[in-house]
């Protein structure tokens, strides 16, 4: 029997998607996403210290404390090496195989520098809150893509430097990728160029509109791991909180009893200034249909520019299993 403590939080996977939802009551900012990352790296430096591999490094085997404190959990496909600091292994399973690097998925060869690709993965989990990795990439495919040059985009708002780090740990060769004592570094050295927390806390709790009976259902629903949808892999993953652009047309009118000449603000160009046009009628229409302002198409049933993303457009990642049988 192994005892292991409470965790508040449960895995860092749902609990990062849980934000991006919008079903968790609070606001994490980018260095507490970071001490996530850092805290990670502190772990895994210490396992292969010992000369343990992972083997399955993800966020959904990360546990989540309440003092917001990562630590690297389920060790089902940890091995001890000794000689050679390698692991072949030699049988079908089932593998997470867009966490796992390309010369394991090749060659089925395991080395402190796989885990470190899984790493870097991990840390594309944490910076997109919980986004699939590969959005419109099958399992069977990924050995391929890697195989061509490619690798996970940069997700939208990560810091230039952040995803430095990221990419070197999927380097082709494992020789060239970053050790985690190094990897610990670079992260902190991030987080020191950041404005500092006020609080060690650092966490903001907001109310939202999601009833807490309606969350629970949603977090159980079996659905719910898989809720991102499936995407071209050339399309730029885009934020899932995104917002239009504000375009409502602000209006002031102003009377004379003199000349009886009505002045209409009719619209916003792109420099943010204003035009007036002046009319005489009584009950001339505010928001002309099919207006054309500034190179934009109007209409009095809806304030949005003609063209403007829907709600169901907007980008999420792909709902592929992260398991897929291959030979090991």
């Amino acid at each position: 029997m192994v005892i292991l403590p409470f965790m508040k939080y449960g895995d860092l996977h749902s609990f990062l998607l849980r934000l991006r939802l919008g079903v968790a009551s609070q606001y994490v900012p980018l260095q507490i996403l970071l001490k996530f990352m850092i805290h990670i790296a502190l772990g895994m430096e210490y396992l292969s210290s010992k000369h343990f591999l992972h083997r399955d490094l993800a966020a959904r085997n990360c546990m989540l404390r309440d003092d917001m404190t990562v630590c690297v959990a389920d060790f089902g496909l940890s091995k001890k090496i000794y000689s050679g600091d390698y692991y072949r292994q030699g049988r079908i399973a089932k593998m997470p195989v867009k966490w796992i690097a390309i010369e394991s998925l090749a060659d089925r060869v395991y080395t402190t520098k796989s885990d470190v690709w899984a790493f870097g993965v991990t840390m594309w989990e944490i910076a997109t809150r919980g986004m699939t990795p590969y959005p419109g990439v099958q399992n069977h495919e990924i050995y391929d893509y890697l195989l061509h040059g490619h690798r996970l985009k940069q997700p939208e708002g990560c810091l230039d430097d952040l995803f430095e780090i990221m990419y070197s740990c999927w380097r082709a060769d494992p020789v060239d990728r970053p050790t985690f004592s190094e990897l610990k570094l670079h992260l902190e050295k991030i987080l020191e160029s950041l404005p500092a927390l006020s609080e060690p806390s650092s966490i903001i709790y907001i109310n939202t509109n999601l009833q807490e009976e309606n969350a629970k259902e949603l977090m159980e629903d079996d659905e719910f791991p898989q809720i991102d949808t499936v995407l071209d892999p050339n399309e730029i993953i885009q934020v899932c909180s995104h917002r239009p652009e504000p375009t409502v047309v602000t209006v002031d009118i102003h009377e004379s009893s003199e000349t009886g000449y009505r002045y209409i603000l009719s619209g916003v160009n792109d420099e943010h200034q204003a035009s007036l046009v002046r009319t005489q009628e009584e009950n001339m229409s505010l928001l002309q249909p099919t207006h054309l302002q500034n190179g934009r198409q109007w209409s009095q049933a809806s304030t949005l520019p003609v063209g403007s993303a829907l709600a169901n457009e907007l980008l999420f990642a792909d709902d592929s299993l992260e398991e897929s049988e291959i030979l090991l």
